[in-house]
């Protein structure tokens, strides 16, 4: 479970194979361990023999995953029911995870990321980030990348995600009015957004996390 990933990946035995741990701690095990094929996303990986959790949490729908192996996933939802939560939890470690973006090393760079944090429903094009970057739209681009480990455009729909949900537990703001506070201008955008981000849609989240 969680980190306990490292100790296992210390003795080679996760090689070759794909392993959930905490999304805060998966960067650093796959640099530690390049063998090893790190899933950030997923509560429960399973790996041939091997069966890994995200968090400490995870732990219950791990042990229920293996009771659905072992015995079958009636018997698993039957548990579940009885503790009071899921098999296999809608969204995975995405919807846990705020941006997971580095901070860049160039101050125009630091520059560009508190805009786009600080004005998510703002003008975010890349050619409109460049001008106030003072830079070339390709230079941009490839600094981004590098230094944030993303492009532009996926640090923008993160941030723009980030506050969307915030504003889905925080206020009672309809799912059209939020998609236009965030910057994604219509529901349907929004919808897409969470999907791809989060792994789950917006009134879902709202429903789970307020």
């Amino acid at each position: 479970m969680c980190t306990g990933a490292f100790l296992l990946a210390g003795t080679g035995l996760l090689n070759g194979r794909k392993i959930a741990t905490h999304w805060q701690y998966a960067e650093e095990l796959a640099a530690r361990h390049p063998d090893v094929k790190v899933d950030a996303r997923d509560t429960v990986v399973r790996d041939g023999p091997v069966t890994t959790a995200g968090g400490v949490a995870c732990g219950i729908e791990l042990g229920l995953a293996l009771v659905e192996e072992d015995r079958d996933r009636e018997t698993s939802q039957r548990i579940a029911r009885h503790l009071l939560t899921y098999v296999n939890g809608p969204g995975g470690q995405a919807q846990f995870a705020e941006l997971r973006a580095r901070e860049a090393q160039s101050a125009a760079l630091r520059e560009t990321q508190r805009l786009i944090l600080d004005h998510p429903a703002g003008d975010l094009t890349v050619r409109t980030l460049s001008r106030h970057a003072g830079l070339s739209e390709r230079h941009l681009s490839r600094l981004f990348r590098a230094q944030v480990g993303m492009s532009v455009r996926e640090y923008v729909e993160q941030a723009r995600v980030a506050f969307a949900s915030r504003l889905l537990t925080e206020t009672t703001d309809t799912p059209e009015a939020i998609a236009r506070r965030a910057g994604f201008g219509t529901e349907t955008t929004l919808r897409h957004a969470f999907l791809r981000v989060l792994q789950i849609l917006p009134l879902e989240y709202r429903e789970r996390f307020t």
